[in-house]
This record gives C-alpha cells, structure tokens and sequence, in this order.
C-alpha cells in the first residue's frame, strides 16, 4: 500500500528503515506542516518496502511518502 500525504509540508523525521515491520498505527515519519508537526502513521500492518522521501525533504499534497506491503 502506498502511503500518500495530503497536504504540502516538510519531513522532519523518519522513524523505520526499509525492511522494517510495521503495525496498524505505528509512526512511519514526521512531517511539518503548516506549523504543526504531524505524525504519519501506516495504515496497515506489514514490511516497510520503500521509503521515498528522507528527512528535510519538501512535500507536495499527493506525494508517495513509503509503501508498506
């Protein structure tokens, strides 16, 4: 599953590496978004399969952020 973000902000944090195994709700990255820091969480339990941003990067609303299979 990807994991998309919905609106434009700047990743301040990256919790999992690829290979990881997540659970329902774990904190995948942490993302700055207008002045508020927001946790994304994965949405579905299983591997960290591909994380596409890395912290500092700028985001854009629709943006892949991981994919978590």
């Amino acid at each position: 599953m990807e994991i998309k973000t919905r609106v434009p902000g700047m990743i301040v944090d990256v919790k999992v590496n690829e290979g990881d195994h997540v659970d329902v709700k774990d904190v995948l990255m942490v993302m700055e978004a207008m002045k508020m820091e927001q946790p994304i969480p994965s949405p579905v339990a299983g591997e960290v399969v591909e994380l596409r941003v890395q912290k500092g990067d700028r985001v854009r609303s629709g943006d892949v952020l991981a994919v978590v299979e």
